[in-house]
């Protein structure tokens, strides 16, 4: 059999072009649905109209004309009435028969539109996967609606309400498809017109693809495995590919890269290296649960375009927000249309791409460890979810990808590593939580990358500046970089304290603790005296104990003794108010890192600007030997203390106080008045300090109040009614309710006069005796916090007194 080369079986034409070549084109029974109407593949649908709307509007002889659609590939079956069976591009030609059926609807061109398309007995264009199919397809053809597009809400429910569309071919997932993609034409082309005969002119084509033949080959299951591995038709990563090996051409008209022994231009290096070393490497990578190979390369793309956005674009924030939100469906048009491929993406995607496939097809990591970035795990996160990726993780790879990138051919890896461990440090402990937080954080990144091979000294050399990232995590990289190079004895230190799981790079307060701070501000680090170094990194050594028997990476170690729980916070407050406001809010702290009121912001700066409260935790800490037994400490601490403010005595003595604030949280509305918050707003359940610490002391002496009963406390939501404490007496004519809550700095017990109308006596009583006086719908009696229980235990022996006299 004579060969034939394959640029004699490749021509390009049009859809009207390939029906003059064949009787019908068929799609046969080994493929799948028509899949671009399905609700999933919304993104490509929505990418793939739009490219075909930009190119039918574009003047003809325009130099962007004629759209290429890339290859169809098919096989012909020859006889009287040769068939083209497509074995890759059936959705790209099902969508253009689709549109130009439309486009001769909204033309009145449908009469062209059937002699093109009806063969006397049958569509011209068909499916031969199921019978509904073709069925549906020969009714399409043949039909021509009475009503106009514009007069129509959906094409869809106009065909489906046709006597001629049968109620099972809702089953057909092919009819389906075409169905919404009929609907999709109408919402993008409804108001357009002449597009049909532009669509069908052959010589000014305006949409054109590459035909493939391989009428030398069987129509076979042999032949469809060979024409894609994996038994589908081409990806959205292989259209993609071609694509972008013409983009390249326009990035890197003239560069060229080693290869070998020979120097190639880019866009074939990129090609070679995709269709070996990287494709293995991707292959290698397939577990369970992880993406396809196509899919994984795209997602890693998605990924690389996250970072590879310019922060000084207009677009950066509005892209990034595109980037994380959108559903993951990139498409070449997608990715071109936005300026996602730039040549910062390009260089990206080839650098790491070339120093990650360098062993064997397995992930070489750059980086001697993963202590400060994790390229294996982060990589099937990235080739997984690359949507989902965080701000901090993307500032991260970029570190990573743009030194790989600078200094391709020259990493060193414990300069990488330095590099990135500052890095690390300034995301780690900056809020990155924003595209505008990110867009700085980037920033930043790319005006430090020139000293990225003498981080320490760079960081050395500078005064604070703005970089993108929090001043202070700046300014103690500054005086850690200036430590490290003053003396080897700091290096070892700072990362056995970086490394704490809780910290992660923020230790600011270990250096002011230990003293280095204050003396950084009396004189340069690198004037100072050996002897000095050794004092202070004693100190460091000393705080540093006491912060690992404090925290673990969860936050902070819980410490109790039976019955007395919350053991830090109560020995926190004997020595000082610590507690950090926001808004009306203060708080005992709580344990995760991004919470307003987490322990590790407490101790970035004590978060309020008003005081120096973390100070309070070091004189806590000088007063406690990490090398005994915590809890009897702390125990004692809270026991010696002495003339403390009424709250925080309360809250040092009555442990119940703080397991009350689910949330940790309390509120002031003023000295006299603080709330403790269930959730985090009056809203919610809550109750009040002073009368809940005496609802504690009375449930311990509930025998001395007999006959009146301690009942729960009553807590409240919103602020009509105060939380209150809540005794009741069973007199024989009636129950009687006595609330008691905080006020004036004192108490006020009351009680409703509604329930003393049969009770005559009690109420004499409560106004002889005990000195309640008549309020408003209340009988109330006003004391202090020391006289309160003096004046419960005369009411209850006045009730009982009464109780005795009545039986």
């Amino acid at each position: 059999m004579e060969e034939t080369s394959m640029s004699d079986m490749k021509q390009q034409i049009t859809f009207s072009g390939l029906l003059d070549k064949c009787s019908r084109i068929v799609v046969p029974q080994i493929q799948r649905d028509y899949a671009q109407g399905r609700d999933s593949e919304k993104e490509v649908r929505e990418s793939f109209l739009t490219a075909l709307y930009s190119s039918l509007a574009l003047p003809a002889g325009h130099e962007e004309l004629p759209l290429n659609l890339d290859f169809i590939y098919g096989n012909v079956e020859t006889g009287v009435h040769p068939c083209f069976l497509p074995l890759d591009g059936q959705q790209r030609l099902t969508t253009l028969f689709l549109l130009h059926w439309y486009l001769a609807w909204r033309d009145g061109k449908l009469g062209e539109f059937k002699q093109k398309l009806w063969s006397g007995k049958h569509s011209r264009f068909t499916y031969a996967v199921r019978p509904s199919s073709t069925e549906f397809f020969d009714e399409l053809v043949k039909y021509a609606p009475v009503p106009t597009p514009n007069s129509v809400p959906s094409v869809k429910k106009l065909v489906e309400d046709q006597p001629w569309f049968f109620l099972y071919w809702r089953l057909d997932p092919t009819i389906q498809s075409a169905l919404t993609m009929l609907d999709a034409i109408h919402e993008r082309f409804m108001s357009t017109s002449g597009l049909y005969d532009r669509l069908v002119h052959s010589q000014q084509p305006v949409i054109t693809f590459q035909l493939l033949q391989l009428e030398h080959f069987g129509l076979s299951d042999d032949l469809y495995i060979k024409m894609n591995a994996r038994g589908k038709p081409l990806t959205q990563f292989e259209t993609f590919k071609a694509r972008f090996e013409e983009r390249l051409e326009e990035l890197f008209p003239t560069e060229r890269r080693q290869l070998g022994e020979a120097h190639i231009p880019v866009p074939q290096f990129f090609a070679v290296r995709m269709d070996t070393q990287w494709t293995d490497f991707f292959w290698s990578h397939r577990t369970v649960g992880t993406a396809v190979f196509d899919d994984a390369v795209m997602n890693l793309l998605w990924a690389l375009a996250r970072i590879s956005l310019d922060p000084d674009s207009p677009s950066f924030r509005d892209d990034t927000t595109l980037l994380r939100t959108k559903q993951l469906g990139g498409t070449y048009t997608l990715f071109h249309e936005r300026g996602w491929l730039s040549r910062s993406f390009a260089e990206n995607l080839i650098c790491l791409l070339e120093a990650w496939t360098a062993g064997d097809g397995k992930l070489t990591p750059q980086l001697p460890n993963k202590r400060y970035f994790d390229e294996v795990a982060f990589f099937q996160r990235a080739s997984k979810t690359p949507a989902g990726l965080e701000y901090t993780e993307l500032v991260q790879f970029a570190c990573l990808v743009f030194y790989l990138r600078k200094n391709e051919g020259k990493v060193d890896p414990a300069e990488l590593q330095e590099w990135m461990r500052v890095v690390f440090n300034l995301s780690e402990n900056s809020l990155v939580e924003r595209p505008d937080e990110y867009e700085r954080s980037l920033a930043g990144l790319k005006k430090l990358l020139p000293h990225s091979r003498g981080i320490l000294q760079h960081l050395a050399s500078m005064e604070i500046e703005p970089l993108g990232f929090s001043l202070q995590q700046v300014q103690e990289e500054i005086i850690k970089a200036k430590l490290i190079l003053a003396h080897n004895g700091w290096r070892s230190r700072i990362e056995a304290a970086e490394s704490h799981g809780y910290l992660r790079g923020q230790i600011d307060f270990l250096l002011d603790f230990s003293g280095v701070n204050p003396k950084a501000q009396e004189s340069p680090i690198s004037e100072w005296a050996n002897e000095l170094h050794i004092i202070l990194q004693g100190r460091f050594d000393e705080y540093l104990k006491k912060a690992q028997i404090t925290f673990d990476s969860d936050g902070l170690i819980s410490v109790t003794l039976p019955g007395r729980p919350h053991l830090w916070q109560r020995a926190l407050l004997a020595i000082g108010d610590y507690l950090p406001r926001q808004s009306q809010n203060y708080s005992f702290l709580s344990d995760p890192p991004t919470n307003w009121d987490s322990w590790k912001r407490f101790l970035r700066a004590g978060i309020s600007s008003e005081s120096p409260r973390r100070q309070f935790l070091q004189l806590l800490w000088d007063r406690l030997d990490p090398g005994t037994a915590l809890a009897p400490q702390l125990d004692h601490v809270i026991n010696s203390f002495s003339n403390l403010d009424p709250w925080r005595a309360a809250m040092v003595t009555y442990p119940e106080v703080i397991s009350y604030c689910e949330q940790q949280e309390i509120r002031w509305n003023s000295d006299t008045q603080i709330y403790l918050l269930r959730k985090r707003q009056m809203n919610g359940s809550h109750a009040e300090l002073f009368s809940y610490v005496l609802h504690q002391q009375l449930k311990v002496a509930y025998e001395k109040l007999a006959p009146l009963k301690i009942e729960e406390y009553v807590s409240v939501r919103m602020t009509e009614v105060d939380p209150h404490v809540l005794l009741t007496f069973d007199h024989p004519n009636g129950p009687v309710s006595f609330a008691v809550e905080n006020f004036n700095a004192g108490f006020r017990i009351y009680v409703d006069r509604g329930q003393l109308d049969k009770l005559p006596q009690v109420a004499a009583m409560l106004k002889h005796i005990v000195g309640f006086t008549e309020g408003e719908q209340v009988l109330e009696r006003s004391c202090s916090r020391e006289e309160i229980h003096d004046i419960l235990r005369q009411l209850a022996a006045s009730l009982a007194s009464l109780a005795a006299k009545t039986s």
